[in-house]
């Protein structure tokens, strides 16, 4: 490894070059650093690469894949390149904030393998999205002043606004899942629970620009059935080690599942879960517990009709 690189950025990017730059712009020039920018099979029609961000810059790593296999697959790929000792991640549409390079230098040479910091979050408001940010603010600030560290550990499944050890990487064989859709929720996990000397730091260090995100929901049945894979993996997962209290309930990516005009998907999703030891009705009985009970009822009640119609198309074939 060479020793001179500190830090290794890895960016994935598609059809974005003016934001891309606007990504490595806020990346202050130095010897030490190393940005790996992985070009997910970019249409030539939108992206002049002749003026490629990055292409003459000598600290940047440039790979363009033509698999177009999305944004897991071009981290690996940057993984591969990476030499530095730390690991940072972005995407091309986001930005890192002003000073942030001081914020990981008190950190460079320290003991830690995997060190979480804030993120911020602007444009595009929606209630749900501004409780969300505000929970992982309530909850990174509690891992560093009363450090309850599992609950960001195991629900910050985002990758930037962390500092990884390329180290604990390797070692474990952590790779991203080359899934279109949630390639990043195991990354997260297994980061989590390999890392020995974890740290958290409430500074933000990177902001997520929600108003110019190109990010869109893959919302084709086979993406919710592959999203729903990953959640029932990662719940396996979970469990496995003990930390079952962060699973996602499975009802309602399950529900997302359902077509009345064909219902394979769901039927799909059913025999995964038993594949992995998990049951519908526990899973439904969960949730209803954490709802108003007039919701629990009526969520009860829509899954037993699905279930019901389920028996009598199995009688009739």
């Amino acid at each position: 490894m060479n020793t001179h690189i500190n830090y290794s950025i890895i960016i994935p990017h598609k059809n974005t070059s003016e934001l891309l730059q606007r990504c490595i712009t806020t990346i202050p020039y130095r010897k030490d650093i190393q940005v790996i920018i992985v070009d997910d099979n970019s249409d030539s029609q939108k992206i002049n690469f002749e003026t490629f961000p990055g292409l003459n810059d000598l600290r940047t790593d440039i790979i363009f894949t033509k698999e177009g296999k999305g944004a897991g697959y071009a981290r690996n790929m940057g993984l591969r390149k990476a030499i530095g000792k730390w690991i940072l991640f972005a995407d091309a549409d986001d930005v890192f904030t002003d000073g942030f390079l001081e914020h990981l230098d008190k950190y460079k040479d320290s003991p830690y393998d995997l060190i979480y910091f804030g993120i911020s979050r602007v444009g595009k408001k929606t209630e749900k999205r501004d409780h969300l940010y505000k929970e992982y603010d309530k909850l990174i600030k509690n891992a560093v002043e009363k450090r309850k560290h599992d609950a960001y550990k195991y629900t910050a499944y985002f990758p930037w606004g962390k500092m990884v050890r390329l180290s604990l990487i390797k070692e474990n064989k952590i790779l991203f899942d080359e899934t279109l859709v949630a390639n990043d929720r195991m990354f997260s996990i297994k980061t989590a629970y390999h890392a020995t000397a974890p740290h958290f730091d409430s500074y933000k260090i990177y902001t997520y620009m929600a108003e110019d995100s190109c990010l869109t929901q893959i919302k084709t049945m086979e993406a919710k059935y592959t999203r729903f894979c990953v959640y029932v993996h990662a719940n396996r997962f979970l469990e496995d080690i003990s930390k079952k209290k962060y699973k996602t309930n499975l009802v309602r990516p399950l529900k997302n599942l359902i077509n009345i005009q064909d219902l394979k998907y769901f039927h799909e999703g059913i025999k995964i879960m038993k594949e992995n030891g998990f049951n519908l009705f526990v899973e439904l009985f969960h949730l209803c517990l954490s709802l108003p009970q007039k919701i629990g009822i009526k969520a009860m009640n829509a899954f037993t009709k699905v279930k019901k119609n389920n028996c009598s198309e199995k009688m009739r074939s």
